[in-house]
């Protein structure tokens, strides 16, 4: 595993039908893992609300839902492009509600930066548990939803980090360049 982390999520949600008028907003734990030989893979995790000043993420967060993805190209942009799989993996095995998915995940991965942005068409299924087509506002008959991930680490008592990877709390450390 590279990494097994918390990040701290700005989640905007759209219908599928819609896709570019946001009708619901929110911030969200996330919970990212990157494993592999090759890194090659990336699992991502909603873990419960969070206020938009986090300093650190809590220990008890746990999985409510996830999605996996694969990467499709490296170093490209100044960060590593990953595909979402359409229908969860045999294994590795996420706790919580695994999800199939259609979209993209963008991963910058630097000495002092970790952010994820990316768009995920979720379309709803009966394998949806009621408690998740809450969530993501499913209504009848709904061709489901776009959730779009705007994150960035936050330091969690469980994590696993990169090796050469040091965190700054300066913002302006962590700004994009």
């Amino acid at each position: 595993m590279t990494f097994f982390i918390a990040m701290q999520n700005r989640r905007a949600m759209a219908k599928l039908d819609n896709p570019r008028t946001i009708i619901d907003e929110s911030n969200q734990f996330l919970i990212v893992s990157r494993s592999g030989g090759s890194n090659q893979f990336l699992s991502v995790s909603n873990a419960g609300a969070c206020t938009d000043l986090q300093a650190s993420a809590p220990g008890g967060l746990m999985p409510e839902f996830g999605i996996y993805a694969t990467l499709v190209l490296q170093n490209t942009f100044n960060g590593d492009l990953f595909l979402v799989d359409r229908a969860p993996p045999a294994a590795p095995h996420l706790p919580g509600t695994t999800l199939g998915g259609e979209g993209y995940l963008f991963l910058r991965q630097t000495h002092n930066l970790i952010a994820l942005t990316g768009a995920v068409r979720i379309r709803p299924t009966d394998e949806i548990p009621p408690v998740l087509r809450q969530s993501i506002s499913f209504d009848e008959p709904d061709p489901g939803a776009i959730l779009y991930i705007n994150a960035r680490y936050l330091p969690w008592e469980r994590e696993v980090l990169p090796p050469d990877f040091t965190w700054h709390d300066d913002p302006s450390v962590l700004a994009p360049r």
